[in-house]
């Protein structure tokens, strides 16, 4: 076959363009730091780049799920302590009103504290986080009781909340049914009301067989609440630490099959470049002369 000056010359361009080519893949990867940017480039790795980078999305929704779950049981965790704490207080006025030694003026002192308390139940049974009424159940958006001690969440209101996480169902929630009413349909509020009415009338009787009944079985029903939250705080905790190990594997995994190795890459580039180098000399040695490259 006959080597024509032509075929030097359309030789010499494509192996210098192919180097250029190389040099600015190289420019690419040392920029992005990232091997494979394109499947063209690799497509198996750019695939499973892709299907690490989805789940690592998943696992990042998952966590954002869990962090709110987590935020509820918190605040359950201090509520119901608090909440505990007032239900104690009130029965120990209770007892106190349901001796029969009580002067007028002792009874009325103990109803004014039942109904200061009564209102910080109230405030208790509003508790926010955020613009969420954590006693809400499914009307989270809903204020539970009104001022006067008045429940005004719905009675189908009355569900947990569900959240998805690594293939685990969380239920969590506790609502203002759960921890301020009783079986017969009263509530703390109306227990309270129940027991100063019987101070001022100075019925030790309906205080001591009604009353403190009542006020000692909303305490049960809070120390039992306080066990399922202490229950769901735990497996809280268990899928949280489950999903950041995910997230640190993933993590690594993504970086062995994208991430570009540094060291090679500008020692390919210097390579290259020194390639480049030699081409383009070798091509000005190679291609012809014309007449245009004499004229000046």
């Amino acid at each position: 076959m006959r080597i024509t000056n032509n075929m030097i010359s359309d030789r010499s361009l494509f192996n210098i363009q192919q180097s250029l080519n190389r040099i600015a893949k190289l420019n690419d990867k040392l920029s992005s730091g990232k091997e494979v940017q394109y499947p063209s480039d690799d497509a198996v790795i750019a695939t499973r780049a892709s299907n690490i980078s989805s789940r690592l999305r998943e696992l990042e929704q998952y966590k954002r799920n869990v962090d709110h779950v987590n935020n509820f049981v918190q605040s359950y965790d201090t509520t119901l302590q608090e909440l505990s704490s007032v239900y104690q207080r009130i029965k120990e006025l209770m007892v106190e009103g349901a001796n029969g030694t009580n002067s007028v003026d002792e009874r009325n002192a103990i109803a004014t504290e039942l109904k200061a308390l009564k209102e910080h139940l109230v405030e208790i049974a509003n508790t926010r986080i955020g613009d969420e009424y954590i006693f809400g159940g499914a009307r989270s958006d809903l204020k539970p009781v009104d001022e006067n001690g008045n429940i005004v969440t719905p009675m189908e209101a009355d569900v947990k909340r569900k959240v998805n996480a690594l293939g685990y169902s969380i239920s969590y929630g506790v609502t203002v049914y759960d921890a301020f009413t009783l079986n017969n349909g009263k509530t703390a509020f109306s227990t309270i009301d129940d027991a100063i009415d019987a101070l001022y009338q100075g019925d030790e009787k309906k205080l001591s067989e009604i009353s403190l009944k009542e006020i000692g079985v909303l305490a049960n029903s809070v120390m039992e609440q306080f066990a399922n939250v202490g229950s769901t705080s735990r497996m809280v905790e268990m899928i949280s630490s489950r999903i950041d190990d995910l997230q640190v594997f993933n993590t690594e995994y993504l970086s062995k099959e994208q991430d570009a190795d540094l060291t090679k890459v500008l020692t390919d580039l210097s390579m290259q470049q020194s390639v480049l180098n030699a081409a383009l000399k070798s091509a000005s040695m190679a291609i012809q002369k014309t007449l245009v490259d004499f004229i000046g």
